[in-house]
């Protein structure tokens, strides 16, 4: 495995034992390598692999038993929304698909806009797209996003309602997030969410905003977030 540029090896070894059991590919109850194995696979240290598996064990991925190794636990209904990886990632074993609410369109930055931007960021505009994202058939996820219509030619014109917005991203564009900020709080979901979530109006909701900064100049992604949490709880590693 090659550890890519500022990322820690553990987490990526972390993020390809998850990922193979989000997929299926190890089964509840299935025990994973051995640590000997998992140092010679990823061609690491036992510190290394230790930390992975311990993160794995932290969200309830696996159960660690001494003298036996580590064991795949039972699937837990929990969104990794907090990720910066974004929903589709997040969301692992879970089925999800999205409705496209608004098509990606061109346009002029909101007057009230709740983050700062940069002053080419101002002068290129945005980009804006809203999605609704059913988990296993449920209304669960509504998001709106703005991202810096910088450097980015016929972004339009991609489909987002097959594709991950991150992995469209990076394999058209060569955009990547980097680091990013997040806020989380519970709202009082509006008539509109609730309609969409099927829910009762003023029902709590998870609120998120997040910036998003990727490996372009001046280029962020801004993204404004509800959950309905009344089926999921929300879990991840960031």
């Amino acid at each position: 495995m090659q550890r890519s540029s500022g990322t820690p090896l553990y987490k990526k070894v972390f993020e390809e034992l998850k990922s193979k059991i989000d997929s299926g590919l190890y089964k509840m109850g299935d025990l994973l390598p051995s640590e000997n194995e998992l140092c010679k696979l990823y061609f690491t240290t036992r510190p290394t692999v230790r930390q992975a598996l311990n993160d794995l064990s932290n969200l309830g991925y696996i159960v660690r038993q001494h003298g036996k190794g580590s064991i795949v636990s039972e699937p837990k209904n929990g969104l990794g929304i907090l990720s910066l990886k974004g929903s589709t990632a997040g969301v692992g074993k879970h089925n999800l698909k999205t409705a496209i609410i608004t098509k990606p369109i061109k346009q002029a930055w909101p007057e009230s806009f709740e983050f700062e931007l940069t002053p080419e960021e101002k002068e290129a505009g945005s980009i804006y797209l809203s999605r609704l994202r059913y988990v296993d058939g449920l209304p669960t996820l509504f998001e709106e996003t703005y991202i810096s219509n910088i450097d980015l030619p016929r972004f339009t014109l991609h489909n987002l309602e097959k594709n991950s917005l991150f992995e469209t991203l990076k394999n058209y564009h060569d955009v990547e997030v980097k680091e990013g900020e997040q806020k989380i709080w519970a709202i009082e979901a509006s008539k509109d969410l609730a309609e969409m979530f099927n829910i009762k109006a003023k029902k709590p909701v998870l609120h998120m905003k997040r910036r998003l900064k990727t490996n372009k100049k001046n280029l962020f992604i801004y993204s404004f977030l509800y959950c309905n949490t009344q089926d999921f709880f929300i879990q991840d590693y960031f």
